[in-house]
């Protein structure tokens, strides 16, 4: 039981960052066109939960996927040795970087209106 639990947690925290990485790359082509119009005058994204200190949100998502990559180097079953708890730091940063992508979006489209 334990071995599908540990392997469902590592597809998703893989198709997360897929789709962060994919989210990241629109904000960041918003975040350029805010740039070119004068706005978005700010050294960092994230103020804290983060090494990374950057204005854009790919450098970001790197970092989550830095601190994942190892484990997607073990074997299913020293994978399947992890506790869920060892995914606590990457998983809280995804969500965050979510939840600050999607509000970033809706105020960047509600603006554009």
């Amino acid at each position: 039981m334990k071995k599908q639990v540990m392997q469902k947690i590592i597809e998703a925290i893989r198709e997360n960052l897929a789709l962060a990485y994919q989210k990241a790359i629109d904000c960041d082509a918003m975040l350029e066109q805010l740039k070119e119009q004068g706005h978005g005058q700010f050294s960092a994204i994230f103020s804290d939960g983060f090494n990374t200190k950057a204005d854009r949100f790919l450098p970001y998502v790197e970092e989550v996927a830095a601190s994942f990559y190892p484990i997607t180097q073990l074997s299913v079953n020293q994978q399947n040795q992890l506790n869920a708890a060892e995914f606590s730091d990457i998983i809280k940063q995804l969500e965050i970087i979510f939840a600050t992508q999607t509000k970033f979006q809706q105020t960047f489209v509600e603006d554009s209106q």
